[in-house]
């Protein structure tokens, strides 16, 4: 790691950590597309961030004090069964064609995106039927690059789940998974002395960063940023989706279309979004 390849990181990672520590997430959404641009292998980039995540949700829910892990006695089926499949998503990190994977994963973080700018909602009944084909897809994508809670989040929100509790069991599960991932790298050997360094340089960073997002999440309104962040998370998504469908050489000329492609994506969906909900309210 270069001096200069090093500062972007740790600026990254603040960035990111900061995110999270003010809406409870971001890190992987946006440190693992800016670290596959930066030339990191998408496996590494996958245990640098996840590692980190383990430390910041542990240091968010000491703070917030809102771990229980009694909370998942009720969705038990769907832990277990997303705790089985974490081990099938990092079978895939470590086998499959990284260029596929981070076409899921690009994918993953546009639909997040989409789902956080139009508040998808539907009415969940009987939740307790999808457990065990939630819980799957929740570990593949866990252990694949640390989603995996978007099913996990469209399962739970549209249920009948009461919000203080809905909060508790989704960062108790988050935990759990988080875990289990780490336990998964270890099992597997994907740890490397470069993995290793990364970590410790950035942890303290990325620590400081959370906890002054959680400080500034308590007294500043979240709803020009909630915009912004969704623009961003577009952006990353349909970056890395492109970076895993175009075999980027590291010109400059590559750089330039990434974020020409990136950008003209993210203008694309957001205008359609507005429009749609220029239409919705038309026709109120």
């Amino acid at each position: 790691m270069t001096l200069t390849i090093g500062i972007i990181v740790v600026l990254v990672v603040i960035f990111s950590a900061f995110l999270k520590g003010w809406s409870g997430f971001g890190t992987n959404l946006i440190s693992i597309p800016i670290l596959v641009l930066l030339n990191y292998e998408f496996k590494e980039a996958v245990i640098i961030v996840i590692t980190l995540n383990l430390f910041l949700n542990t240091a968010i829910l000491i703070e917030n004090k809102k771990f229980n892990l009694r909370s998942l006695e009720h969705i038990k089926v769907l832990v277990i069964f997303g705790v089985i499949f974490n081990f099938v998503g990092i079978y895939f990190l470590k086998n499959f064609d990284p260029n596929i994977l981070k076409i899921i994963t690009g994918s993953l973080i546009l639909l997040t995106a989409i789902n956080k700018a139009i508040s998808l909602k539907f009415k969940v009944v009987n939740k307790e039927k999808y457990y065990i084909p939630v819980g799957i897809l929740s570990g593949i994508f866990n252990g694949i690059a640390g989603l995996g809670g978007l099913p996990v989040l469209l399962l739970l929100s549209n249920s009948d789940m009461k919000k203080d509790e809905f909060r508790t069991t989704l960062v108790s599960y988050f935990l759990v998974m988080n875990v289990m991932a780490i336990i998964g790298y270890v099992t597997h050997n994907l740890y490397t002395e470069v993995i290793l360094i990364n970590i410790g340089v950035i942890l303290l960073f990325g620590l400081g960063a959370a906890m002054y997002g959680v400080y500034m999440s308590r007294r500043v309104s979240d709803s020009v940023f909630q915009r912004w962040f969704v623009f961003v998370m577009m952006f990353m998504g349909a970056g890395l989706t492109f970076n895993g469908l175009y075999e980027k050489t590291g010109t400059y000329i590559d750089m330039v279309l990434y974020i020409v492609v990136s950008l003209s994506v993210t203008l694309v969906i957001e205008g359609t979004l507005l429009l749609r909900t220029k239409l919705i309210k038309s026709s109120i």
